[in-house]
C-alpha cells in the first residue's frame, strides 16, 4: 500500500464472485455519500383533519426496535416505546382520546422486495429479510439473534407491534397500508444509530440487512429510486472522486448474496488503498473488519499453520454457495502493509476452498 506496486497478479482484472465481500463497497458508498452523521428515521404523522388516524412512515431503518423485546443485534437501536411515547404524549396534549387508524406508508423502498437469485432459505432460516421500508428487528422472529426466521410481511409485523406499543389509545385501531399525505404534521420521530456504528456491525457481522438498506439509502442520495436496480449506480456515483476502474463489475445487491455480483480484485485493492489512505470517516470503515483468529467472521478461522496470521489480517470474509472470498488487508512480517483480494468459485468449491484461501492469505 505504501508504494503502490502490484506484488502478485493472477487473473486481478477478472470479474469474479464476491460474495458478502461486497459490503466494503457498501460501507465506502455509504460513508461517503451520506456522511458519519447520518442516520435512518422513523417518524409518526397525522394530519389536523383526521385526528384520530395516525401514519407510521417508515425511513428506510431495519434496526428499529420493538418494545418488549429482550435485546438487538443493532447497537443503539431505536425504540418502538420511544415513539409509541411521543405520540402518546401529543395524544395528550391535543385532546385525542382514541387513534382509530393506524396507516402503514412503507413506501420509500420501491421494486422487488426479494431478488430472484437469493434462496428461499436466506428468509426462512433467518439471514435476509424481504426489503421494505418499514421492519422492526430486522424483521427476525428473535431480535436478540443474528440468524432468526424473517416472515413474509415485515411490513404488517411493525404496524401490530406498534399498535401492541401505543396501548389503550388504539386498542381498537385498524390497520391498513397507504401514503402519508401530502403537508402531513409530523408528531414523533426516532433515529438510528450513525452511520460509523452501523457499518461496523455490517461488516463485523457481515450482516446482510444493514447491507441491503445502506445500499438503497445510497441510492436515494444520488437521486435514484431506492430498489435493487439502482445499487450499482449509486455506489458509482457516490464513489466517482475515487477513479475506480468498474470494468466488468455487476452488482446485483448490496449485500452479496447474489451468485451474480462480480468485482474485479484490481478494483477491491484499488479501494482498498483508497479508503487506507482516505480521512478519518473512510479508515472508520476498517474498524469492524474481522480480525484473522481473533473477532468477528475470522474469529474461528487461521488454524493450525496458518496461525502465524492471527492478528495481522483484517477482512471481509465472503460465502455463497460455490463461492468464497476474503479481501482486506494485512500487516506483513517485513512491517509492509499489503492490500489483497482472493476468490475461489465454481463447481469444486468447499469449505476446503476457504481453508486454501486462508493459507493463501497466510504465506503471503
Amino acid at each position: 500500500l505504501a508504494s503502490g506496486n502490484v506484488l502478485y497478479d493472477n487473473g486481478g482484472n477478472t470479474p469474479s464472485i464476491t460474495a458478502s465481500s461486497v459490503k466494503i463497497l457498501a460501507a465506502a458508498a455509504a460513508m461517503q455519500a451520506l456522511g458519519p452523521n447520518f442516520r435512518m428515521s422513523t417518524k409518526v404523522v397525522y394530519s389536523p383533519s383526521n385526528p384520530d388516524t395516525v401514519v407510521l412512515v417508515g425511513g428506510g431503518d431495519p434496526t428499529l426496535r420493538r418494545t418488549g423485546s429482550s435485546g438487538s443485534v443493532y447497537r443503539d437501536a431505536p425504540k418502538m416505546s420511544d415513539l409509541a411515547k411521543q405520540v402518546q404524549d401529543w395524544a395528550l396534549a391535543n385532546n385525542v382520546t382514541a387513534i382509530n387508524h393506524l396507516v402503514l406508508d412503507a413506501s420509500l423502498i420501491t421494486g422487488s422486495t426479494w431478488d430472484s437469485s437469493w434462496p428461499t432459505y436466506e428468509r426462512t432460516a433467518g439471514y435476509q429479510p424481504l426489503i421494505t421500508g418499514l421492519m422492526v428487528d430486522g424483521d427476525r422472529s428473535n431480535p436478540a439473534a443474528a440468524k432468526s426466521p424473517r416472515s413474509s410481511d415485515p411490513v404488517g409485523r411493525a404496524g401490530r407491534e406498534f399498535k401492541k406499543a401505543l396501548g389503550d389509545l388504539a386498542v381498537n385501531a385498524d390497520i391498513t397500508t397507504g401514503l402519508a399525505g401530502n403537508g402531513a404534521t409530523k408528531i414523533a420521530e426516532v433515529k438510528s444509530a450513525k452511520l460509523p456504528t452501523l457499518i461496523n456491525y455490517m461488516i463485523s457481522s457481515s450482516d446482510n440487512t444493514l447491507a441491503e438498506f445502506l445500499a438503497r439509502h445510497v441510492a436515494i442520495s444520488q437521486g435514484l429510486p431506492a430498489n435493487l436496480e439502482s445499487i450499482q449506480s449509486g455506489y458509482q456515483k457516490a464513489l466517482a472522486t475515487m477513479g475506480l476502474d468498474w470494468t466488468g463489475t455487476v452488482i446485483k445487491d448490496g449485500s452479496g448474496e447474489s451468485k451474480f455480483d462480480v468485482v474485479t480484485p484490481a478494483l477491491f485493492n484499488d479501494l482498498m488503498a483508497k479508503i487506507l489512505g482516505g480521512d478519518a470517516n473512510l479508515k472508520s470503515i476498517v474498524k469492524g473488519f474481522p480480525i484473522a483468529g481473533k473477532t468477528g467472521t475470522l474469529l474461528g478461522r487461521f488454524k493450525g499453520a496458518n496461525s502465524e496470521a492471527r492478528g495481522h489480517v483484517f477482512a471481509k470474509t465472503g460465502s455463497i454457495f460455490h463461492a468464497y472470498a476474503l479481501v482486506g488487508h494485512m500487516d506483513a512480517k517485513d512491517g509492509s502493509r499489503l492490500a489483497f483480494a482472493f476468490f475461489g468459485s465454481g463447481p469444486a468449491t468447499s469449505n476446503a476452498t476457504r481453508d486454501a484461501i486462508d493459507t493463501v492469505t497466510a504465506a503471503v
